[in-house]
């Protein structure tokens, strides 16, 4: 058993919840979270992401945990969003709404000048 699968098996026995009851929640059938908790198969992001929402725990230290990141890529993060946990959620809704914005910018500044943007008139 991986120590990945050991942690998803006791988050699930913690909350005392059976593995069908997983699977009616997130879709994962009950052989497959079977194998990933005994390490039989590799759990997905995506199917961690699932597991983290029903079982009320951080998605990052799954991650970190699956090998999908590592602390360099988190270093990169920690510094841009120190503070963070200050904001509400509007608060964080209008800063994404700015990154999205200077990003589509940046897309099109960059699509205009790769010529993606111009008429040809010859």
């Amino acid at each position: 058993m991986s120590n990945l699968g050991k942690r998803l098996k006791d988050y699930r026995e913690m909350l005392g919840l059976t593995l069908k009851q997983v699977n009616e929640q997130t879709g994962i059938t009950n052989s497959r979270l079977s194998k990933i908790e005994r390490g039989q198969l590799v759990c997905p992001p995506a199917d961690l992401k699932k597991l983290a929402r029903i079982y009320e725990v951080k998605l990052i230290s799954l991650y970190l945990e699956a090998g999908y990141i590592d602390n360099g890529d988190l270093m990169e993060y920690q510094l841009f969003f120190k503070g963070i946990n200050e904001l509400d959620d509007e608060e964080k809704q209008h800063i994404q709404k700015q990154i999205d914005f200077i990003i589509s910018r940046k897309r099109n500044s960059e699509d205009i000048e790769g010529g993606q943007g111009l008429c040809n008139l010859d």
